[in-house]
């Protein structure tokens, strides 16, 4: 029988909380795809319509994990009007809070899940797109308002807030302050860090200062290398005639 997307959607849902709670009571190795089925309330041969493997679970998690988040955001009262700063701040707070509930199951996979082999990089791929497109659209309006100059790497710099988000996620997880304060304190000061350097420009100044030193003092030296060349050129056509003779 047919089933609406509606209802895919509830027996996607259903799976990975089911492989939520398994997981975080029986470990990876001993929840079965058998047993997250059954506790999902589905047959044991439906799940795979859904998942094929209980991996594909974990990485389906974390997937929908942004997909809520962006949720969240949209629905905050003037999101758009907070400072580019106040903006970055609040996605990774609001991630960290929307993964607090599973926090035990997050410990169990999230390195698994992220330091994967390279032959997984496509099921982290979707995740990861997720993620740059969020942060993507907050670079955008920041630099449309004139907070923040164009970047002239920013496709580098959103890639090193991705492989900041994992770091502070790894953070978050040793962190046994009260309430996470030592975590909140860290994002709070990086973020600052890294927005007072973009504010400012640093990348590009660095950039600019590259292409000066390239064209002053590498092209500029181009025909002294050729001058060299030309000569030891020269030097070795005469030592072969010298040879044939």
């Amino acid at each position: 029988m047919k089933i609406s997307k509606k209802q895919k959607l509830e027996n996607r849902h259903k799976i990975i909380a089911a492989a939520v709670d398994l997981i975080t009571s029986k470990g990876i190795k001993s929840a079965t795809m058998r047993d997250i089925a059954r506790q999902a309330g589905l047959g044991d041969a439906t799940i795979y319509n859904y998942f094929p493997t209980k991996e594909t679970i974990i990485y389906g998690y974390y997937e929908d994990r942004f997909d809520e988040i962006t949720e969240q955001l949209k629905k905050i009262k003037d999101f758009n009007e907070y400072t580019f700063q106040e903006q970055l701040q609040t996605f990774f707070e609001a991630k960290l809070s929307l993964l607090l509930s599973d926090r035990e199951f997050v410990e169990k996979t999230f390195k698994i899940t992220f330091f994967a082999l390279s032959q997984h990089y496509s099921r982290i791929r979707p995740i990861k797109d997720k993620f740059m497109v969020i942060v993507e659209d907050i670079f955008e309006a920041a630099i449309e308002v004139g907070e923040i100059p164009d970047q002239v790497f920013r496709e580098i710099t959103i890639q090193f807030f991705w492989e900041y988000y994992i770091g502070i996620v790894i953070y978050w997880l040793k962190d046994d302050s009260d309430q996470f304060k030592s975590t909140t304190i860290l994002i709070d000061k990086s973020i600052d860090l890294a927005c007072t350097s973009l504010r400012a420009g640093i990348g590009n100044k660095i950039f600019d200062m590259g292409i000066f030193l390239f064209k002053n003092h590498v092209l500029s030296r181009m025909s002294f290398v050729k001058d060299h060349v030309d000569t030891i050129h020269g030097i070795k056509k005469k030592f072969m005639e010298a040879k044939n003779e």
